[in-house]
């Protein structure tokens, strides 16, 4: 068995940066808002520029249903709320 190595913080501008350098397309970001109220957690998605629209709308769907079900496994919790960007940029 290996042992994980921690994960590096990364801000907003080294992300900007690996994403453009990479030549990847900004996607949705999904907040998860559980019962206690605040958010427990959120996560940004970037994809592949030669991706189709369907290919990228269904990669999408099923990240989603993971990144939801791992939330609410690792948390030991109901999401209450899932807010997309586009979600929360009209608010």
């Amino acid at each position: 068995m290996t042992s994980q190595q921690p994960l590096r913080q990364m801000s907003t501008r080294e992300w900007e940066r690996a994403i453009t350098t990479a030549n990847l397309v900004v996607g949705p970001s999904f907040g998860y808002q559980l019962a206690g109220g605040g958010y427990a957690a959120a996560v940004h998605v970037a994809t592949g520029d030669s991706l189709t629209d369907e290919a990228r709308q269904q990669l999408m769907t099923e990240l989603k249903q993971a990144i939801d079900a791992t939330v609410a496994r690792v948390l030991f919790a109901q999401i209450i709320r899932t807010v997309t960007r586009d979600e929360e940029a009209e608010r």
